[in-house]
């Protein structure tokens, strides 16, 4: 998936509702993908810096772009926000690529659950794109104090787990 503007089927985005009671802010979006996600307010991946120079702030829809180098800004940005206090409430969808630098420094560090889904996400190719299967696993990671919920809605989808960290 070359394209960083496939999109996340819209059952993940009405669970990632479900949880955090809305979507304040998609950071990292397009147009057509606000048809599902209905942040109230969102950039595109493409700006760059202008991205991560605002403040970023309720509860979150992340799924960045998942090209090499692309996601760790994105991440750091969420992780930054959320103990700052700006951030309340986070669903962010990524590559399950646990063993990298950039997913323990962020998500493996402060996400308060993950879910494992089952089966491989199938994305919703742009326009256009000729459909293609997805190569890769994905996690869920959940910020915030509604754990409980977070798991009662995301187990449908796979294996979820709170974190032990001494």
């Amino acid at each position: 998936m070359a394209n960083n503007e496939w999109m996340t089927p819209s059952k993940y985005i009405e669970s990632a509702r479900k949880v955090m009671g809305s979507i304040d802010l998609d950071p990292a979006s397009n147009d057509d993908a606000q048809l599902v996600i209905k942040a109230r307010q969102w950039n595109t991946a493409a700006y760059g810096d202008e991205t991560f120079n605002y403040k970023w702030e309720g509860n979150v829809w992340l799924n960045p772009p998942y090209g090499v180098g692309l996601a760790k800004p994105f991440t750091k940005k969420l992780c930054d926000s959320y103990l700052g206090g700006s951030v309340n409430q986070a669903v962010v969808l990524t590559n399950n690529t646990t063993d990298t630098y950039w997913f323990s420094d962020t998500l493996g560090e402060y996400a308060a659950a993950y879910c494992f889904p089952r089966l491989r996400i199938q994305f919703t190719p742009p326009t256009g794109t000729k459909q293609s299967s997805n190569s890769k696993g994905q996690v869920f990671s959940y910020f915030g104090k509604n754990i409980a919920a977070f798991i009662a809605e995301f187990q449908q989808y796979g294996l979820c787990v709170i974190p032990w960290r001494s």
